[in-house]
């Protein structure tokens, strides 16, 4: 037995390595260790041999943390802050509380505690988990955490969505000119140069066979083909839509179609002291410089930068050195706080005068974030092939107006993808955007009088959860993490496909030789589609154009025309799925395809979340920018 005082521990301690007398020094200097009991030799080693472990992993270290006023500020903060979604929204990663400034209070283990001693010997094995309570939140207060952000009344459609306008300005992305500035149209076909947003296409729609109805000319979302091809309830509906929007074509006047009456219906550049462009430009306007300049920054010229602000500082940047922004081009504007509040102010007022719902938040979370997500395109495809550029298009296929289309049986067609790739290579790809929205119905309500409800199922929870959202503790809404898959669900195959096919010849109609599409051979043979989410990153798929699916495409479609619209006759329900014979056969077969070209498709790339160019706050933090404006403009100490 020896006695384990400050005298006799000092030459023992020699033949211990540096850092350890440092360690044993710092906690003796304390004064927090008292005097050790009186043990066995054996147990003294293990006894030392706790000293070597952090006080977090000492048995019987209680932790007295000292929080400084900042931390405090800081706690408070993130209890008020809700709705917080940043790159790391995904997971908990809280700091250890038993770090610096902390005090650790250490007792003395006796004999009858060398047994729990040993367990932390570090001769011992045991998990890297193996930490202080004190330094890892319990799951019951990380679960707590988690939830407060995620569920709230107020949805923000447009978090951190970057404008279609803001993105006409973006150096790599080729805009379409303001309609006022078009005059003439030398081809049916030009008409694609009116943007979307524009009354001009709009107004190309009536009658005409769009994206938005193919798959119900189709009979896709129809009771029995739907389920065939796995589309959800929420999404089928019967083809009348279709069939009244293709009669539209049927009450036109004699002559409306033709290429001089659109140009007199369609061109407001005609108007005289309007600003006009030539026809051979209508695909390379430019915005002013000026506006350009105050959006955007290129990453070459914030290199340049960078190297010249390294040469005045005395330093060298190698010629080797890969580009240090990650996107194309730097976003300048940056959302303000008071923004952020006048856009909670306009929720609350929407919300008082009308009901809202998960499904009118997709709609408008769609639209929102579309330049967004081609945005995504841009940055990864630019960044393979800087000559590569997106081309913002309006309405393709007017010239199948005139064209020789027997399957079709006089049927108009059209499709308005949102971009086009044009790669360095010439080879020319559709742009396809789906954006899913994060707003779902909050099925789990609040906790009253300590006991949780959860009586309503998903389909009829709407009642309940308006109930409960009157009350001050109730949230309407919650946030749905989906996961990405490597497939295209089968009901925008229709859309892929028609997009590629009216798209047609080539991007430049004014280096065409002749104005019909269908004596060359299609660029455009192949699609991207960018699945983008709000915490879990994209996907990028590409579908090729594929010949015989096209071919019944245009079949069916012609059918529906033929039998219903030119008859008048409203289509009954599975109009196509309860066909006999061969054309029962036939229809089944094209399903079939439809659903094999689906789960075909090829994965270009996965943009992971934290990777995503998006908005920022006006203070450089885009992790404040919450999901839910419930908290926005509560005071913050």
């Amino acid at each position: 037995m020896i006695q384990a005082t400050r005298g006799n521990l000092r030459p023992y301690l020699k033949s211990i390595n540096a850092i350890l007398i440092i360690a044993m020094t710092a906690i003796l200097s304390t004064g927090l260790v008292a005097n050790a009991s009186i043990v066995p030799k054996a147990d003294c080693v293990a006894a030392e041999a706790a000293f070597v472990l952090i006080p977090s992993q000492v048995p019987g270290a209680r932790h007295a943390a000292v929080k400084s006023k900042g931390r405090r500020k800081k706690a408070k903060k993130k209890k008020k802050v809700a709705a917080i979604v940043s790159a790391e929204s995904d997971g908990y990663n809280s700091s250890s509380s038993a770090g610096a400034g902390d005090q650790v209070v250490y007792n003395p283990v006796g004999t009858e505690n060398c047994n729990k001693l040993e367990e932390f010997s570090p001769m011992s094995s045991f998990p890297a988990s193996a930490v202080s309570e004190a330094s890892t939140p319990s799951k019951k207060s990380r679960r707590k955490r988690l939830s407060l952000p995620r569920t709230g009344n107020l949805p923000d459609v447009n978090w951190r969505a970057i404008p279609l306008a803001h993105l006409r300005n973006h150096p790599n992305f080729q805009p379409l000119p303001p309609p006022s500035m078009i005059h003439h149209l030398p081809t049916k076909e030009h008409v694609r140069y009116f943007r979307q947003e524009s009354w001009q296409w709009d107004y190309l729609h009536r009658g005409r066979c769009t994206t938005s109805q193919t798959a119900a000319a189709l009979g896709f979302l129809e009771p029995k083909a739907a389920e065939f091809l796995g589309i959800p309830r929420s999404l089928q509906r019967g083809g009348g839509g279709a069939w009244e929007r293709l009669r539209e074509d049927l009450m036109k006047s004699d002559g409306e179609d033709s290429l001089s009456e659109m140009e007199r219906i369609l061109c407001e550049g005609r108007v005289v002291g309007a600003v006009r462009l030539d026809a051979s430009v209508f695909g390379k306007w430019r915005p002013g410089s000026k506006e350009t300049e105050r959006l955007w920054i290129s990453a070459e010229e914030l290199q340049r930068n960078r190297k010249l602000q390294n040469k005045n500082n005395g330093r060298t940047l190698g010629n080797d050195k890969a580009r240090s922004f990650p996107f194309m081009a730097k976003y300048n504007l940056k959302i303000k706080q008071d923004e952020l509040n006048e856009r909670k102010i306009s929720l609350q007022r929407q919300r008082a005068n009308s009901m809202s719902s998960p499904m009118r938040a997709r709609m408008q979370w769609g639209n929102a974030q579309e330049a967004t997500s081609i945005l995504t395109a841009l940055n990864y495809f630019c960044s393979m092939d800087e000559r590569t550029t997106i081309h913002e298009i309006g309405m393709c296929g007017a010239g199948f107006d005139d064209a020789d289309q027997d399957l079709l049986n006089g049927l108009k067609i059209g499709a308005s993808p949102d971009a086009l790739i044009c790669h360095g290579n010439g080879t020319v790809e559709v742009l396809e955007v789906k954006n899913h929205c994060p707003f779902v119905w909050n099925n789990r309500h609040p906790k009253q009088k300590g006991k949780r409800t959860n009586k309503h199922k998903h389909h009829d929870n709407r009642q309940g959860e308006d109930q409960s959202s009157n009350q001050p503790q109730g949230r309407q809404y919650m946030i749905r993490d989906f996961d990405l898959e490597r497939k295209i669900p089968p009901m925008y195959i229709p859309q892929l496909m028609m997009e590629m096919l009216c798209v047609g010849d080539s991007v430049d109609l004014d280096n065409l030789t002749n104005s019909s599409l269908t004596n060359s051979n299609p660029t455009c043979t192949s699609a991207v589609m960018v699945r983008q989410t709000a915490t879990k990153g994209a996907i990028l798929l590409r579908l090729y154009r594929d010949e015989s699916w096209i071919t019944e495409m245009k079949y069916w479609l012609g059918k529906f025309k033929s039998k219903y619209v030119n008859t008048s006759i409203i289509p009954p329900d599975n109009f196509f799925w309860n066909k006999v014979g061969s054309d029962g056969d036939r229809y089944q077969k094209f399903l079939q395809h439809t659903k094999e070209l689906s789960e075909s498709v090829e994965q270009v790339g996965f943009i992971p979340h934290g990777k995503i160019q998006r908005v920022m706050l006006e203070n450089g933090g885009s992790g404040e920018i919450p999901l839910f404006l419930d908290s926005v403009g509560d005071d913050i100490e």
